[in-house]
């Protein structure tokens, strides 16, 4: 067949740009909505000039001497933090340095069970022995909870040759932890705290919002600029906060897992990310913050919908809310948050973050404007009253998931000698797949953890309801993949 020059993805991106959404997801920007204005002209009139690479005055991401160097330290500046790395690979790439600077081959790392999956790459990259704080779901909204400070106590006195303790603040849907009484519990043993914040960029700019991580003790704190600021998509930054870990450390890994060709568009928008925030940050965030809280009062007078608020405090160790974050329940309307996310994008061009069984999730961002949130009222408003005001059927008993046995380390069972097996008959197995249900997102088996009748029972009820699972090579979850121990 003669190449007919067809670009697919691209015409994909053209036909999407055409529909003139109204987005409530990520990249931050919202479309270019949210970028320092000098930054959007000049992407927006030339940005292939700035396609470029190490060319003389251009500085070296690996090496950097000049306006790199000059960048990272605007941002360490702005941010608290005592060293700041450009990520041009993602908040993944600045996760797997920060385990890898403090963790060798079979070294216990503390970690609670909702992480990004990012986190278990890095476990198994390292050679590390993960240990898994409990967990509990809201039963309300079917999202997990923070750790406790209690909880990790615990832990930190059950593995005492623990070499760090992970944690991922603020989750998904906006709840923040005991983060200070954590990385306290930590450093009182001498360990790092490695924190995931890739949503708590924003933080810094706004007293309504938690603390950033490095305010409230982390060590490590990456972050995904891209998703709450400016910057685009895939952009990130990685802040030391303290001399626990030394920055030639997270360099030398970074040194072997970054791009060789990192992307200069990238790093610019990082910088004017950084540029855009200090000009005017505490201003752009506190309007956000105030436009999310509008439209959360507006919802909570809608019958049959309900949003997740700062009630949530105080419970099971959520001592903070991030009211950007927007999860609406849709069930007491009779829909699934998929039907509710269908219907706002076939209906009134509005792209939500996620959609699940139970609600839908908007992110608000420096790119939301009032009329965006005034569209997303009135189509939640209309959806409403067309629904059939009754209760989505779903297992309201799963308050608490399944914390499986780990006997090999991630990294021992992703390269073990593998084989597939029915579902059923893999009781008593070692799994070398992750299993996630979405939502929450919390892996019910990780590499490496043995496969129990509890966590088959528990993927059985979430099947029943449709629930979608990441991770497995049979997305059916007829099979799963194992270590073969012939």
């Amino acid at each position: 067949m003669k190449d007919s020059g067809e670009t697919p993805l691209l015409n994909a991106l053209v036909k999407r740009r055409r529909l003139k959404t109204t987005p409530f997801h990520m990249p931050g920007h919202k479309m270019g909505k949210g970028l320092l204005l000098k930054f959007a002209k000049l992407m927006k009139n030339d940005p292939f000039a700035f396609d470029l690479t190490e060319v003389p005055g251009l500085d070296d991401l690996h090496n950097p001497t000049g306006p790199i160097k000059d960048a990272q330290s605007r941002a360490s500046r702005l941010f608290g933090a005592e060293h700041t790395f450009f990520l041009v690979n993602g908040t993944t790439v600045g996760i797997h340095a920060s385990i890898l600077a403090v963790c060798k081959q079979g070294e216990e790392i503390i970690l609670p069970r909702d992480i990004h999956r990012s986190a278990i790459g890095a476990c198994i990259l390292a050679g590390a022995r993960p240990i898994y704080l409990p967990l509990r779901v809201d039963p309300d909204f079917f999202i997990p909870y923070p750790p406790t400070a209690d909880e990790v106590a615990l832990v930190l006195q059950t593995h005492p040759s623990a070499k760090s303790v992970f944690q991922v603040y603020p989750s998904y849907y906006g709840l923040a932890s005991d983060l200070t009484s954590i990385a306290r519990l930590a450093h009182s043993r001498g360990l790092p705290v490695i924190v995931d914040e890739a949503h708590g960029s924003h933080f810094k700019f706004n007293e309504q919002l938690p603390l950033t991580a490095l305010e409230s003790g982390a060590d490590l704190s990456v972050q995904s600029t891209h998703k709450t600021l400016g910057a685009f998509t895939q952009a990130s930054m990685l802040h030391i906060g303290s001399r626990l870990v030394k920055a030639d450390d997270v360099r030398r890994q970074l040194h072997i897992l970054q791009t060789t060709s990192p992307s200069y568009l990238l790093m610019a928008s990082l910088d004017a990310a950084i540029g855009h925030m200090e000009l005017s940050g505490n201003t752009i965030i506190t309007k956000t913050v105030e436009i999310a809280n509008r439209v959360r009062a507006e919802i909570k007078l809608i019958p049959g919908l309900k949003c997740l608020d700062e009630e949530v405090c105080g419970k099971n160790g959520t001592v903070a809310f991030d009211p950007t974050k927007l999860y609406i329940s849709t069930q007491d309307v009779g829909l699934t948050g998929y039907q509710a996310a269908e219907l706002l994008i076939k209906k009134y061009r509005i792209q939500v973050e996620l959609g699940d069984r139970l609600g839908i999730l908007c992110l608000f961002s420096i790119g939301t404007s009032p009329a965006d949130a005034d569209n997303l009222v009135r189509a939640l408003r209309e959806i409403a009253a067309g629904g059939k005001q009754r209760k989505i059927k779903r297992s309201a008993d799963l308050i608490t998931l399944p914390l499986p046995k780990v006997v090999l380390t991630p990294r021992e069972a992703w390269f073990a000698v593998l084989k597939t097996v029915p579902l059923k008959d893999s009781v008593g197995e070692i799994a070398a797949e992750a299993i996630a249900p979405y939502p929450p997102g919390v892996p019910l088996v990780c590499p490496g953890e043995m496969i129990t009748n509890e966590v088959i029972e528990v993927i059985n009820k979430l099947r029943a309801e449709s629930g979608s699972f990441h991770g497995p090579a049979d997305p059916n979850l007829r099979q799963i993949t194992i270590v073969d121990s012939c």
